[in-house]
């Protein structure tokens, strides 16, 4: 009798094995879910645990991955290793356009140091005072950086 209940118990234990489905499987079966939130993410399981990587536009994508697949039966844990792409920084080209005379401007020393620049729209327009002999010069730097239109309100002095 006891040979028997061993017997039993030993065909069920291994009927439960057998009815757990394989990470091959739930592999298949988070593939096409995910399929569905983007196609820059993949999956991957081992013992029943997914593990997903890739590269999303959002925070709002990440997690919606996360769920999908915790939906699937079968799943026993996930980890979330998908990144979030951060968006590109806007660079203003006036700043940059800005930068670059007045970086040039200042090298240029004490000749240029009343020179003021501002840029609107790729207009620069230079205001302050400088020297007759170093008017020549201070255009040619600014014009060096191909900006629209040049504005040229600086105050001549001997």
């Amino acid at each position: 009798m006891k040979a028997r209940l061993f017997l039993l118990a030993v065909v069920l234990f291994a009927g439960f094995i057998s009815c757990k489905p394989s990470d091959e499987k739930l592999q298949k079966e988070a593939a096409a879910v995910l399929s569905t939130v983007s196609s820059a993410i993949s999956s991957e399981v081992k013992n029943g645990q997914l593990i997903l990587s890739g590269e999303v536009e959002s925070d709002a994508l990440k997690a919606g991955a996360e769920e999908v697949v915790k939906a699937i039966k079968g799943i026993k844990a996930v980890v979330n290793n998908i990144k979030v792409k951060l968006p590109e920084p806007i660079i203003n080209p006036d700043d940059t356009l800005k930068g670059i005379i007045s970086t040039a401007i200042t090298a240029g020393g004490d000749a240029f140091k009343d020179v003021i620049v501002e840029v609107e729209d790729g207009v620069v327009n230079l205001t302050g005072k400088i020297k007759k002999a170093d008017l020549q010069k201070v255009m040619q730097i600014v014009n060096e950086a191909k900006p629209k239109k040049v504005n040229n309100q600086l105050t001549i002095t001997k």
